[in-house]
C-alpha cells in the first residue's frame, strides 16, 4: 500500500517523536561522566559545545575499534563498550544534542612561563587547523579544543605520540595528529594543554 506525502510526514514526525523521548535516557548516561561537575574526577572530556560532525565521528571510531581497542586504553575501552550500544540514529541524534549545549568550561589557572610556552605552541602548532580560540575548524576537521581540560588534552597528545590513535589508514585528521605529536616534547604537550585548559589567557 502506498503513502501519501501527508501519511508519510506524519509518520516520520511520530516517529520522531517517540526517538525523542528516548533521547535524555542517552544523554543523561552520557552526562555520568562527561558532566562539567565530575568530568576531571571520571577523565572524560566535556561534550557540550563540540562539532556534531565530531563526536558522530568519535562514537563511530569507538564502535569500529579505531579507538579503545588497545587493553592499555582503559577509558577508551570504556567508551568503546558504551558506543557498542548505540544505533547509528542514537549517535547522530547525541551529537547533534551536545553540539548544541552551551559550554561550560571554568579556567584553570596555571604557571606564567607555563602557560607562555603553551601560547607560543599552540599558535605555532595548532591554531591555524583548531582556530584561533580552539573553536575547531570544521573545514579541516579539526574539534573544538575550548571545553577541554588540560588533563585530557595532554593525554590524547600521549596517545596520539604512542599510536594508541590516528594509526588507521582511513583516519587522515588523527594521522595529521599524531604526526603533529610526535614532533612534541612531554614539556611542550603539557605547556599547550595547560595553555588551553585555561581558557587560553
Amino acid at each position: 500500500m502506498k503513502m501519501t506525502f501527508i501519511q508519510l510526514a506524519a509518520a516520520l514526525i511520530l516517529a520522531g517523536k517517540a526517538y525523542a523521548a528516548n533521547l535524555p535516557a542517552l544523554t543523561d548516561t552520557c552526562l555520568g561522566c562527561h558532566q562539567s561537575t565530575v568530568s576531571v574526577a571520571t577523565g572524560a572530556p566535556l561534550l557540550a559545545g563540540q562539532q556534531a560532525f565530531y563526536l558522530q565521528k568519535q562514537l563511530q571510531q569507538f564502535q569500529s575499534g579505531q579507538r579503545g581497542a588497545n587493553a592499555t586504553d582503559v577509558r577508551g575501552q570504556q567508551m568503546a563498550a558504551m558506543a557498542a550500544m548505540l544505533s547509528a540514529a542514537d549517535i547522530q541524534a547525541l551529537a547533534r544534542y551536545f553540539s548544541q549545549q552551551q559550554a561550560d568550561t571554568p579556567a584553570v589557572a596555571a604557571d606564567a612561563a607555563l602557560l607562555d610556552q603553551g601560547r607560543r605552541m599552540y599558535i605555532g602548532s595548532c591554531g591555524a587547523c583548531h582556530g584561533a580560540k580552539a573553536q575547531g575548524n570544521m573545514a579541516f576537521n579539526a574539534p573544538a579544543l575550548s571545553m577541554l581540560n588540560a588533563d585530557y588534552i595532554a593525554l590524547q597528545l600521549q596517545h596520539f605520540k604512542t599510536g594508541l590513535r590516528g594509526k588507521d589508514k582511513t583516519d587522515k585528521p588523527g594521522r595529521q595528529m599524531a604526526l603533529i605529536s610526535r614532533s612534541l616534547s612531554e614539556q611542550d604537550m603539557q605547556a599547550v594543554a595547560a595553555y588551553i585548559g585555561a581558557g587560553m589567557p
